[in-house]
């Protein structure tokens, strides 16, 4: 009895490691696809300078500058006054006027756009993927009332929505991304994922795996999800354009002044640009402005690469 037991489970490891290297292979040549489009190149190399630079400033901070000076909230350079200060071989992008860093704020605001950018495109994906889906797969009543709530949804504009939450609650950077996706996922994300989750169902493998006595379950994790995941993909990359750019609003507002974001320090520039209007404050406004719109095209740049070649309509031959 052992003996067949231990060939059923060799077959099973060998089944799910070659599913893998199957997924390796297919997420490779993804990538290639991708680099291979010139749009998807500049988006790629423009997230990859982003990274580095999220990356590289804990480094800074813990190695080369003192955070005495550098930190980019509590920094304070006293030797030179008064602030603010042109950019310099001490401080690259000068100072700010409460004397910090603008380099050392810059690098820091990239770790949070990324992280509401992500957090974000998790939370939207997966509720998309579950609204939608459902609503897809199985019809009738429950596709009513779950398209019934996308169509509320569809017309509350996350923008605006989350100003006015920004009146009422503390709006951390973990609650403008969790509310953000939510606000993407249930609205037309969703409508989206429902439409292609119907197509799916009609394919004909979908009825060979239902005569060949598959249930929900088999048919969904190997036939549906897996057809879902490319449209995903590109829900999930113009989900982080947005959200950046509704984080970088509601900073701007001063709904986020409770952290360090590329959206805080142009509030705060233009908060303090008439009390320095003879040294200037370009310095400190021109470099969060340009980063916000570099970070968002990147992303929106890999979304259409994406788009061209997933969609068959743009995918180009």
């Amino acid at each position: 009895m052992e003996r067949p037991t231990q060939q059923t489970r060799r077959g099973r490891w060998r089944g799910r490691l070659s599913r893998l290297g199957l997924t390796g292979r297919r997420l490779r040549a993804g990538v290639r696809a991708l680099l291979s489009h010139p749009l998807g190149l500049v988006g790629v190399a423009l997230v990859a300078a982003f990274g580095a630079m999220a990356l590289v400033h804990p480094v800074l901070i813990a190695t080369v500058w003192p955070p005495r000076l550098y930190d980019p909230i509590l920094g304070f350079d006293s030797t030179i006054m008064p602030h603010p200060t042109p950019p310099s071989w001490q401080h690259l992008l000068g100072t700010d006027g409460l004397g910090r860093d603008v380099l050392s704020q810059l690098l820091a605001g990239a770790q949070t756009s990324f992280s509401v950018g992500l957090l974000a495109a998790a939370v939207a994906v997966t509720i998309s993927t579950l609204v939608g889906g459902m609503a897809g797969y199985y019809g009738g009543a429950l596709d009513a009332v779950l398209m019934g709530i996308s169509d509320v949804f569809v017309l509350l504009p996350a923008p605006v929505v989350l100003l006015i939450f920004g009146l009422l609650l503390r709006m951390d950077w973990p609650v403008v991304a969790v509310a953000y996706g939510a606000l993407a996922g249930l609205g037309t994300q969703a409508i989206v994922v429902k439409s292609h989750t119907l197509t799916i169902k009609a394919k004909p493998f979908i009825e060979a795996a239902i005569g060949a006595g598959g249930g929900h379950g088999h048919i969904i994790r190997r036939h549906v999800l897996p057809g879902l995941m490319p449209l995903t993909i590109v829900h999930a990359v113009f989900t982080v354009v947005g959200a950046v750019l509704t984080e970088s609003l509601l900073a701007f507002f001063s709904r986020t002044s409770y952290y360090l974001s590329w959206g805080t320090m142009i509030w705060l520039g233009q908060q303090t640009f008439r009390l320095f209007t003879l040294r200037g404050q370009w310095h400190a406004i021109a470099p969060p402005a340009l980063a916000i719109m570099l970070f968002c095209s990147a992303f929106y740049l890999i979304g259409r690469a994406l788009d061209d070649l997933i969609n068959p309509r743009l995918r180009r031959r």
